[in-house]
């Protein structure tokens, strides 16, 4: 294969009411519909042209010092003349690491890594000839399905500080946008000096100065972030930061984010040592809880200086592979240290996040999205069409605005036709450091008692529509919600303050065809203000079981209902769906004590717990279960084998007595076990289950959606 073979590029990538006859048609039209929702895509005419504007603190606090411009023009010398130095002819290098790419539901289900590659380069350099990288290694690790094609440069390295014009995604994302050290920089970009420290540069440490750099207009393309300037040399030993909102050719990304740090390499020359990129896109106008993320993550392993020359380098900066077959016996992937793992996540996503509020701050509290500030909608997809016992048909949209900083409001409002009532929210959300706080109010919350979800919301929907259950026992809310989230160590720490009016649920929609609804359960009416304290933890390690924990307390006073809930709950998934064979689990431990009303009764049974025994027949105070699966790949990636076993445990005491005959479930009357099978389709998002109940239970047949998905729906 020749050397210049071209990699793949990314492309632009109170009575039931039964449904009348045009009931009928309008929601079987809008469920045909909603199989595509996910799969369309909607285009904004492009923004205005923005108006010219200096940022508010210009000129002041420090910005355009002369000795700081001296240093940067020092600095545009010290780079033009880097690579020309004669003493350096030529290096040769290896790098490793790996690309994610991450789909990111927000506040329901988080950052989830649905494709990693590991990536092996061989670098060579030659004065005068520029460099060829060659990729020697890749393997990918797919969980769930994408047809991702990258960017030459989201595979590579990026090679001598990008040069005097930065581009990435080879100009489809960032293009043209000049370097803060550059010749006649100092004319567009404005400077100020904020720190002067020791950091560690490769093996060594080098005495830097840290300088904060902007374009003179806020509204220009160029980047916004640090430069670490060695004390010496004044080369550049680290650059982070991200871009302003016009530097984005795709309208579709929102921000790029980036972390290059040199090393002094024989301590002479200033070299790439280590290099993380970010790139995440955004519908243009769609606010759905969905983003997408491409995060690079690579370390130069060692520099041979000086080899026999490199007659391959025809000139600029290409990459280049080798055939797939080559690429798959790389040496490197039987290391330990670049095995695959899905937890680059969580740390890459906390370092881009603090670079981001970097820029943010830099940029004096602006906006530095590439998407539009205003913009439509949607918690999640089944807030713009479902279908539900308790509201028949409804219909939802929303809009968010993005204001300066870290500030956005969201609002949204629905329509509940078999109930003809409206339900709406509205939320501020404002960061703070590593804090996020959010102020929530709604209005008529179709809220699922649980606590456990049983269904994703499409699933719901479908399961109302013909079957009459959609697999929720529900009652309505008004309140108010005050949180604060930030991380303390590897936890993530979330007190939330709630004053909220509650109500029964009402059977007010009938079914297509002939199916009885499920009969509504009825709570007890009243006012509820509360205290929720949460702890979770998400950890893993290489190829094996990622975990995560949860420790939630509830603590009801001053209401209608005095009471305390506690639960502790786990997942473990596993971090190699490619794998033949696999595993997985889940379980959770909950108890209530004082006046528990049956909203807050603790409910197991049917899908999702204890499945083969019917919907939710027992509950009380004090719970457990916990669920299983093994599974075999029969034809990759579209068809799994699934083997399934759970159990589950209730007991009513006192405390949960009068409530649970009330709402009309019973203790379990001992440990309740059940086993299954089933199949697993489409990268297993997709599962269909048969499970029996082992202690007088039946048959159950389940369609469902992987936990891992169920959220966004």
């Amino acid at each position: 294969m020749p050397d210049d073979q071209p990699l793949l590029r990314r492309g632009r990538t109170h009575r039931v009411r039964p449904l009348t006859r045009p009931g009928r048609a309008l929601l079987s039209s809008l469920l045909i519909g909603l199989s595509h929702l996910a799969g369309s895509s909607l285009i904004l005419a492009q923004d205005s042209e923005p108006v010219c504007r200096p940022y508010p603190d210009a000129g002041t606090a420090g910005w355009d010092e002369r000795r700081v411009l001296r240093m940067v023009e020092e600095a545009a010398v010290e780079r033009r003349n880097a690579y020309s130095d004669s003493t350096l002819q030529a290096f040769d290098s290896y790098a490793e690491g790996h690309v994610d790419f991450l789909a990111d539901f927000g506040d329901f289900g988080g950052e989830q890594t649905v494709r990693t590659d590991r990536i092996a380069l061989q670098l060579e350099w030659a004065r005068g000839r520029g460099s060829l990288q060659t990729l020697v290694g890749r393997r990918n690790v797919s969980w769930a399905p994408t047809r991702i094609h990258y960017h030459i440069d989201h595979l590579s390295l990026v090679m001598e500080n990008f040069g005097r014009m930065i581009e990435v995604g080879e100009g489809d994302e960032v293009k043209d946008v000049l370097h803060p050290i550059a010749d006649g920089a100092i004319e567009f970009y404005e400077y100020r000096l904020v720190d002067s420290t020791a950091v560690m540069v490769g093996p060594h440490t080098s005495q830097v100065y840290r300088i904060q750099v902007r374009p003179r207009c806020q509204d220009d393309p160029g980047v916004i972030g640090t430069l670490d300037l060695d004390y010496a040399s004044m080369a550049i030993a680290r650059m982070t930061g991200s871009f302003t909102p016009s530097t984005y050719v795709d309208p579709t990304v929102s921000s790029v984010n980036l972390e290059l740090t040199n090393g002094w390499v024989d301590r002479r020359w200033w070299l790439p040592v280590r290099q993380r990129v970010e790139i995440r896109r955004e519908l243009r106008w769609m606010d759905l809880p969905f983003s997408t993320t491409i995060r690079s993550n690579f370390e130069i392993l060692d520099y041979n200086l000086d080899p026999d020359p490199h007659y391959r380098i025809r000139g600029g900066h290409r990459v280049a592979s080798l055939p797939q077959e080559e690429l798959e016996r790389y040496a490197g992937w039987e290391r330990e240290e670049m095995r695959i793992t899905g937890e680059f996540a969580p740390e890459d996503s906390a370092r881009f996040e603090k670079v981001r509020r970097e820029a943010i701050s830099i940029a004096a509290g602006r906006y530095l999205g590439g998407t539009s500030r205003v913009r439509f909608f949607l918690p999640n997809l089944s807030s713009g069409f479902r279908f539900r016992r308790a509201e028949g048909v409804l219909l939802g949209a929303g809009a968010s605005w993005r204001a300066a900083g870290r500030t956005t409001v969201y609002g949204w409002a629905g329509y509940a036709f078999s109930r003809e009532k409206p339900e709406a929210m509205v939320e501020l959300r404002q960061g703070l450091g590593q804090t996020t706080l959010r102020l929530n109010g709604y209005l008529e919350r179709h809220t699922d008692i649980g606590p456990f979800p049983a269904a994703a919301g499409l699933i719901s929907t479908l399961g109302a529509a013909f079957r009459g259950d959609d697999y929720v026992d529900p009652y309505f809310r008004d309140g108010v919600a005050l949180s604060a989230s930030s991380p303390i160590g590897t936890w993530t720490a979330t007190m939330t303050a709630v004053w909220e009016e509650q109500r029964s649920a009402d059977l007010v929609a009938g079914t297509i065809g002939s199916a009885e609804p499920r009969p509504m359960r009825p709570i007890t009416d009243g006012t509820d203000p509360h205290l929720d304290v949460e702890m979770t933890r998400r950890f893993g390690s290489a190829l094996a079981t990622v975990w995560s924990l949860a420790f939630r307390a509830q603590l009801a006073a001053g209401g209608d209902f005095g009471y305390t809930r506690w639960t502790a709950s786990f997942e473990a998934t596993p971090p190699d769906p490619d794998a033949v064979w696999q595993w997985e689990a889940a379980g959770a431990v909950a108890l209530a004590t004082g006046d528990l009303p049956e909203q807050r009764l603790i409910l197991l049974g049917g899908r999702s717990t204890v499945p083969g025994y019917g919907f939710r027949p027992w509950g009380g105070d004090q719970a457990v279960y916990a669920l299983a699966a093994v599974s075999r790949e029969i034809v990759s990636p579209w068809l799994r084998v699934r083997i399934l076993g759970s159990l589950g445990w209730t007991e009513i005491t006192t405390v949960s007595r009068d409530a649970a005959e009330r709402f009309g479930v019973t203790n379990s009357e001992g440990v309740r076990p059940s086993v299954g099978a089933g199949l697993g389709m489409f990268w297993d998002v997709v599962r269909i289950d048969a499970a029996r109940g082992l202690d007088d239970g039946q048959w159950e047949w389940m369609v469902s959606v992987n936990p891992a998905w169920r959220t966004p729906l």
